[in-house]
């Protein structure tokens, strides 16, 4: 069997029965009116976990909690996350991007704690659509598959890809 194969047969039983294997769960939150994303990840130790496009990322331990969507077919799907918010580092950020008007979004991977080389699983993208805090904790609400707010056509016609219009 090749590694590959190895490690795909540990995650499926993992999935299944639990198993002897334990799953890093991380969240890399991004914003343009940001310096740096913020890298977290459950569990009490920073991890280096690597990335589906080559990059290693260094996670800060935090206690998070996540509630996953259902699968179904509902026109919008979303996740929630609770992160510690003690510090007040998660408020700042959110006060940066509400005054740069900047769109924030998150990305959500799993990892098996014996492999942090790629996620185990395909990642999860996704747009922060509000956030709340309460006490020493910051929930945010994260949206993915938005298929009420996608525009139909996709593709806009106007002037700048289509100059012809401005003669009409």
């Amino acid at each position: 069997m090749t590694d590959s194969a190895i490690l795909e047969q540990i995650y499926r039983e993992a999935v299944a029965s639990g198993g002897k294997e334990t799953f890093v769960r991380t969240l890399e939150i991004t914003c343009p009116a940001w310096a740096a994303p913020v890298l977290i990840c459950n569990g009490f130790k920073d991890r280096i976990c690597g990335t589906e496009d080559g990059r290693l990322l260094t996670f800060t331990a935090a206690n998070i909690g996540i509630a996953l969507p259902q699968k179904n077919n509902k026109g919008n799907q979303a996740l929630a996350f609770a992160v510690d918010n003690t510090t007040g580092e998660v408020m700042h950020k959110a006060d940066q991007a509400l005054d740069a008007s900047a769109r924030v979004t998150a990305t959500y991977r799993v990892y098996l704690a014996s492999d942090l080389s790629a996620p185990c699983e395909k990642p999860y993208r996704m747009s922060v659509d509000s956030d709340s805090f309460e006490q020493n904790q910051a929930t945010l609400q994260c949206g993915f598959f938005d298929m009420i707010g996608t525009a139909f056509p996709r593709d806009i016609a106007n002037t700048k890809r289509f100059p012809g219009l401005k003669y009409l």
